[in-house]
């Protein structure tokens, strides 16, 4: 039996969380609201992560991040991906670079608009 204890980090609330897993069973104390639930038991059994980075322009770097979670033990591959990019088109806020960056459906998008043009001095 393993005891571990959190902060939720879903809402501002920031219940003191205890989760006390056997085996398979999870069990969470502390939360006001079932998110609590759901982050603590993710923590402890398969935790997930937004990925923030930047990816190269031609004309300079485009922030991004993933639309969704992936999984921690993922963040090197989808990272590795990451570096590999090189945008040559206009950008909007939320347009995708690369689809289904972890296989699970998950994508890369622009958090930043870009345009594909040299900047003049």
């Amino acid at each position: 039996m393993e005891t571990y204890n959190f902060v939720c980090i879903e809402c501002p609330r920031g219940c003191d969380l205890t989760v006390v897993k056997d085996g398979e069973n999870v069990q969470v104390s502390g939360n006001f609201c079932p998110k609590g639930k759901k982050y603590a038991t993710d923590e402890v059994t398969e935790p997930r992560r937004i990925v923030t980075g930047s990816v190269r322009g031609e004309f300079g770097m485009i922030s991004v991040k993933t639309n969704g979670s992936v999984k921690k033990s993922e963040i090197f591959s989808v990272m590795e991906k990451i570096k590999k990019v090189k945008v040559f088109t206009n950008l909007k806020i939320g347009d995708i670079i690369i689809s289904n960056i972890d296989g699970e459906g998950t994508d890369l998008i622009a958090t930043r608009p870009y345009e594909n043009i040299a900047k003049e001095d």
